[in-house]
């Protein structure tokens, strides 16, 4: 039975177009954040302009439109004019492309938390799943989304359960837990400030929440930011203008924006500890790179701990964390070569399919022709007419010289496995058909 290429629609290829931390600043990075408002406008925005399937991923460390397109050229230049405009002309290196292949890895290395700025974190993860469900309730998913989807969550369920990938950003979260009570002992009475919503940020804010941390302020580039991230808290929010008065009050400040600069220099936290008659303050700097200037260790009453001193705290060493690191790519690379092959292996399906419906049609066929004739004559018959196309295109393919196609019939059809043909029926297979008789 010959293909019809227009019965059914083109397959749908993968696409991510985004920019991270990996790639731009944390300053170009809050002009592309997309609030939750935004994001079912832009998601029908993508859907009109080649996206057949969509959804947005907007956080602190990244904002990519990914989704199944069967127009991938056409969808991934929409959602790169979408992030430029945001961008108004500036930081264009930074937002890079993936298709087919590559999408796919990098949405498992995504939800396996190994694209974050701190590798192993949870956060994204939930982040993932919060993006997925938004989609889903638009109807924006279908079933190559929504299949890519499920394989990546348990992708990053088996990394994280068969790898030490996940305890790396739990140890330095309790290691700074730790650290915070040796110094003010009952975290209830504790005012922490966080600075810059990062996700690292965010997972030691979870952990001192979870350690009895009541009291609370984010600050944030602009307030939306701030109040996006306060807003679950019930906690208060400013804006970097505001950023003097709130270290004032804040005896625990966790820096998180990883801009670039130093956003907490010496001269306001010595500032901040006059103001506060030398009560002291822990700042905690878990941002890449790193927003507190190392000065600040260097005054009375100020205690300073980054990433490094964590994990020396933790008793990590860099070299188990690489560790846990590779086998945890090693195993997103055999799960993503599991996808592919299940998805390549569901591309064949319509043409399954359609054979099964041909042989069908074909044996209802023979019989309606049958008349009175036996068994015998029947299915010689139904092998006749079934091989009669194969046949022919062997024959045209052997005399283009074509010997490819001949071996792929012969595995197709299992000629070469281990059983007996008999006589009979090897000459019945050997060229004749019901139309050579006729």
């Amino acid at each position: 039975m010959g293909r019809r290429p227009d019965s059914r629609a083109a397959p749908a290829d993968f696409v991510v177009v985004g920019a991270s931390h990996k790639t731009i600043s944390a300053a170009l990075r809050d002009r592309l954040f997309l609030e939750e408002s935004e994001v079912p406008g832009v998601i029908a925005d993508m859907r009109a302009s080649g996206f057949d399937q969509a959804l947005v991923m907007s956080t602190c460390d990244r904002v990519e439109i990914l989704g199944a397109a069967s127009d991938p050229d056409r969808a991934s230049t929409a959602a790169r004019a979408l992030l430029m405009a945001r961008l108004a002309g500036e930081g264009a290196d930074g937002i890079y492309t993936l298709g087919g292949h590559d999408a796919v890895r990098h949405i498992f290395a995504i939800a396996a938390s190994l694209e974050s700025a701190v590798v192993g974190e949870a956060e994204v993860l939930g982040q993932l799943k919060a993006a997925d469900a938004g989609a889903r309730a638009q109807g924006a998913l279908g079933r190559e989304l929504d299949s890519l989807l499920r394989a990546a969550y348990s992708a990053a369920k088996d990394v994280r359960t068969n790898t030490a990938i996940a305890e790396g950003p739990v140890s330095l979260a309790n290691a700074a837990v730790h650290a915070v009570r040796g110094l003010f002992g009952d975290l209830s009475r504790v005012s922490g400030l966080l600075v810059g919503p990062g996700d690292m940020g965010v997972l030691m804010l979870e952990q001192f929440r979870n350690a009895g941390l009541q009291r609370l302020t984010v600050a944030g580039a602009n307030e939306s930011r701030a109040q996006a991230v306060a807003g679950p808290y019930g906690a208060h929010f400013v804006t970097y203008d505001s950023l003097d008065a709130a270290l004032a009050g804040a005896d625990l400040v966790i820096g998180a924006a990883g801009t670039g600069r130093e956003i907490l220099t010496r001269d306001m936290i010595d500032g901040a500890l006059r103001a506060r008659r030398r009560k002291p303050v822990f700042v905690l700097d878990v941002a890449i790179p790193g927003d507190a200037d190392p000065g600040i260790a260097t005054l009375e009453d100020a205690f300073l701990y980054d990433l490094d001193d964590l994990e020396a705290v933790a008793r990590t060493n860099r070299a188990s964390r690489d560790k846990a690191a590779r086998e945890a790519w090693d195993m997103i690379d055999r799960h993503v070569r599991a996808f592919d092959a299940a998805a390549a292996e569901r591309e064949a399906d319509p043409d399954v399919a359609d054979l099964r419906s041909h042989f069908e049609a074909v044996r209802a066929e023979v019989l309606a022709r049958a008349g009175n004739a036996d068994n015998e004559e029947v299915t010689r018959r139904l092998v006749n007419r079934l091989l009669h196309d194969p046949t022919r295109a062997l024959r045209d393919a052997a005399r283009r010289s074509e010997g490819g196609f001949a071996a792929v019939a012969r595995e197709l059809f299992g000629l070469d496995s281990a059983h007996d043909i008999s006589e009979t029926g090897a000459g019945e297979a050997s060229g004749r058909s019901e139309e050579d008789e006729s």
